[in-house]
């Protein structure tokens, strides 16, 4: 009986370690992005939770589908971004990492690719024009205080 009690433990243990080192986010994805499209007024938008060197690392990416790739139009759409995610659910208090592409997601035959392939290299000028966040070609990495500070503006 104690042996199989202690096995029960030990069994309860391991569930508890595995779930905690998978980091799964329990986002969903598909509803973040379908909110986030429809809040900020932008073509479409791909939310995905990403674990750069661990599984128990959450990075939230956000690919954006914009009208006008110019950095002063994707600034505003950020903006935008920002003003939704800070109050959003899923998003608020966390730092996110933006793409933006120009067109609306049917444009392409496969809309994650094309952001990797065809997004906007402005974020640098983006970063500048926000006073916020580190922008490198065309990715802008922004802290949970940069998304807070970007939504007050």
């Amino acid at each position: 009986m104690d042996e199989l009690r202690r096995a029960g433990v030990g069994a309860t243990i391991a569930l508890a370690m595995i779930l905690t080192l998978t980091g799964c986010s329990g986002m969903n994805e598909n509803a973040v992005s379908e909110r986030l499209t429809q809040a900020s007024g932008i073509n479409g938008a791909m939310v995905e939770v990403q674990h750069p060197g661990a599984p128990w690392v959450n990075k939230i990416v956000i690919r954006l589908f914009v009208r006008d790739a110019s950095a002063a139009a994707v600034a505003d759409d950020v903006r935008a971004v920002a003003a939704f995610a800070v109050d959003d659910r899923d998003l608020g208090g966390q730092p996110l990492t933006l793409l933006a592409v120009q067109g609306s997601p049917g444009d392409f035959s496969d809309p994650l690719t094309a952001t990797i392939t065809d997004s906007a290299y402005v974020m640098g000028s983006v970063s500048e024009i926000l006073g916020a966040g580190k922008g490198v070609e065309n990715i802008l990495d922004l802290s949970a205080a940069d998304v807070s500070r970007i939504a007050q503006r």
